[in-house]
């Protein structure tokens, strides 16, 4: 392991927790609570957010904390787009939902790489933790957030502009 990944090791570990109440507190919503935090490190990781050493800390809570008040903003914004229209009926909502997630699963399982597939869904359908599946699949925990973090992005670049 490289001087740069272990530091960035124990910065995600030291940090991750922190990030996530933060983020949980301010969203309501354990996975997009999860999500906000796995994108900053994932820029962090990019090179895309610089980093200071002497205010990482506060720096990472304000990413965290920015990130969140976007999609609190976008929320806002689609609940007003929702009450603008008619709504639909329910049981109309709920086959479209139901839709959305097979194609999400179909892309899942055949546009991904077969380990990243397998790493979403043991993370996600199994609510197995990055230590677990990397204990479980000889790989380390650095590994199984790259797979995710690159796994997450293709589905929301692919489904961003999809109408739900």
């Amino acid at each position: 392991m490289t001087n740069r990944e272990q530091q960035f090791k124990e910065l995600f570990l030291s940090e991750y927790n922190r990030m996530f109440k933060a983020a949980y507190i301010l969203l309501n919503d354990e996975e997009e609570a999860k999500d906000v935090v796995q994108d900053v490190f994932a820029k962090l990781w990019a090179g895309t957010i610089p980093l200071r050493e002497e205010s990482q800390k506060a720096f990472l809570l304000t990413c965290v904390r920015n990130r969140c008040l976007n999609i609190i903003a976008r929320n806002r914004q689609v609940e007003l787009n929702l009450e603008s229209n008619h709504p639909l009926s329910t049981s109309d909502s709920q086959r479209e939902d139901e839709e959305l997630i097979a194609v999400i699963e179909d892309y899942i399982d055949h546009k991904l790489t077969s380990q990243t597939s397998r790493i979403i869904r043991m993370h996600f359908d199994d609510d197995q933790s990055y230590k677990e599946i990397s204990s479980e699949l000889g790989i380390s925990q650095s590994a199984v957030n790259k797979h995710i973090v690159q796994g997450l992005r293709k589905l929301r670049s692919t489904f961003k502009n999809r109408e739900v």
